[in-house]
């Protein structure tokens, strides 16, 4: 090993990637190292050379083993989705380094399930419906939910959202798409999409109560509808970008079908009128397995409340997001929610014809080997 004070010859353009892709600039860098800007400068510029042990430093602040810093060029990595949040909400303000990692993250389980995919010699069903912004969401919902839901569907046979949300996961995965829940405690993303590669990803927001994250599911299924990767807020507002206001109503209509909200009981019995009480909406909601907010939108879209009743409710009842909590972590079960019963069954298939080492299944597992066997088991539950 060299030693810590031997300076290292870095290709500069190889620093400024390490850096910029963890979303990192140089006066926070020189703060986090405890040196100079002008010192970080002089290694971007090839001015000056680091020390190994300023490289080791700078390996763990950009998360990137310190092979990387052997490069002659930076590598060819695919761009984080496009980002779709509200001008509102982001206020001009880059992706945090928590969030550009946990993108990071989300492609390297992305590319593992491919490789997992190709070495089982699966054939890849490509998710084959797509859409554009000049269709309308309410037929596209209608075609998509024909499409990949069986005639004998119900969502009563749900008990409570979180089975609601299994089955609507399981649905996904079994038509092609991939799918991650990861836990993002920031506030800045509530979910993103990645089309780029044979099998499209989800991503949602492990944090999220069970019907957020039902509602995350399907309009980040609309961004693969529309090709376009895209980190979301979900929020919708006058500075909402059209493609969003598009993929939440296509979520809304997909979830909350217009002739099933119509002929709800509820909804029959109040048909005079267009102001809705707390009580009312959540009982609808609950049948329909989504929030309050989602109900009375397409009681809006549909005519059967106004938009000023609409917005004076939002005001009233719509309060700064906050993340689920989940109380302690549990590596055996976070590595089923994470990574998805099927991304997980590819592992053990993989293994089970020999395919794959024990090392390669803890390592896709994210779990030690000790702990395998015990992610098995939870599989089966």
């Amino acid at each position: 090993m060299p030693h810590k004070s031997v300076e290292v010859s870095v290709e500069p353009k190889v620093l400024i990637w390490a850096r910029e892709t963890i979303g990192r600039n140089r006066e926070e860098v020189a703060k986090k190292l405890n040196i100079s800007e002008e010192t970080v400068t002089k290694w971007e510029t090839g001015k000056q050379k680091p020390a190994f042990i300023q490289i080791e430093k700078l390996a763990a602040l950009y998360k990137r083993p310190l092979v990387a810093f052997l490069l002659t060029e930076p590598p060819q990595e695919l761009p984080a989705p496009n980002d779709f949040r509200t001008e509102l909400s982001i206020k001009h303000k880059p992706l945090t380094p928590k969030t550009l990692l946990i993108i990071r993250k989300a492609r390297k389980l992305q590319a593992s399930a491919i490789e997992l995919n190709k070495e089982l010699g699966n054939p890849i069903r490509p998710f084959s419906i797509r859409t554009t912004l000049s269709d309308k969401p309410e037929m596209v919902a209608e075609r998509v939910r024909k499409e990949i839901i069986s005639t004998d569907f119900n969502i009563s046979r749900f008990s409570n959202s979180e089975e609601a949300f299994e089955g609507w996961k399981r649905i996904l995965e079994e038509n092609g798409i991939l799918f991650f829940q990861i836990n993002i405690q920031q506030r800045e993303i509530k979910g993103f999409s990645i089309i780029e590669g044979d099998l499209p990803a989800i991503i949602v927001n492990k944090s999220d109560e069970a019907n957020s994250k039902i509602f995350s599911l399907f309009h980040e299924l609309a961004h693969i509808l529309l090709n376009k990767s895209g980190i979301c807020d979900m929020v919708e507002d006058a500075h909402s970008l059209p493609i969003e206001k598009f993929c939440n109503h296509f979520a809304g209509a997909f979830l909350v079908a217009p002739e099933e909200l119509l002929n709800n009981t509820l909804v029959r019995q109040n048909k005079h009128t267009d102001v809705w009480n707390n009580k009312t909406l959540k009982i609808i909601a609950d049948e329909f397995r989504v929030s309050r907010e989602v109900i009375l939108r397409r009681l809006l879209i549909l005519g059967r409340t106004s938009g000023q009743f609409y917005k004076k409710w939002r005001v009233e009842n719509v309060k700064e997001y906050h993340p689920f909590g989940r109380g302690g972590r549990n590596p055996v079960k976070a590595c089923v929610e994470e990574r998805g019963k099927k991304y997980v069954s590819m592992v053990f298939k993989a293994y089970d014809q020999a395919k794959i080492s024990v090392l390669d299944t803890a390592d896709y597992l994210g779990v030690k080997i000790d702990q395998i066997p015990k992610v098995h088991e939870m599989l089966s539950k």
